[in-house]
């Protein structure tokens, strides 16, 4: 039995430390630029993301076209699904939800009059931390699906 012992305490070891890298998600926080011959655009024109997690929120601005202090949406939110205002300018004009699965942050968007425009993004960080991809799904009209790849800026 001594001889297993050593076995034992490893693989429980080996099982605690597995489980919390599992939990850990990754901070996404940084200034990310389109980079678009990396990215598959078809509906899309977010140019760049501004994202600051800190405790449990995460604020998420994104920029887009010509002229980055006119053209901004933004939003504050808990990572736990709860429904959060999209500002654009300084009316609300969409919902959010943010949550995570894993290691992908989702956010759920729903636009327009009685949620006539909704989609869903994954984002997700490369291993290096240097790249953002956003994989946008259309799904309220039904569209093409995106991939969005963001470099970070330095």
């Amino acid at each position: 039995m001594r001889k297993f012992l050593p076995l034992v305490m490893g693989l429980l070891l080996f099982g605690t430390v597995a489980a919390r890298a599992d939990d850990v998600k990754p901070n996404m926080s940084g200034t990310w630029k389109l980079d678009p011959a990396r990215s598959q655009l078809d509906q899309t024109n977010i140019l760049a993301l501004v994202i600051d997690e800190q405790g449990g929120k995460i604020h998420v601005k994104e920029t887009r076209g010509p002229d980055p202090q006119e053209d901004v949406s933004e939003f504050t939110c808990g990572t736990m699904g709860v429904d959060c205002p999209m500002l654009d300018g300084s009316d609300a004009k969409a919902i959010v939800s943010v949550y995570y699965n894993g290691p992908l942050l989702v956010v759920l968007k729903t636009h327009g009059r009685k949620g006539s425009s909704v989609e869903k993004q994954r984002l997700s960080l490369s291993p290096t931390g240097d790249a953002l991809t956003v994989e946008i799904m259309h799904i309220e009209p039904e569209g093409k699906p995106e991939r969005l790849v963001f470099s970070k800026a330095h």
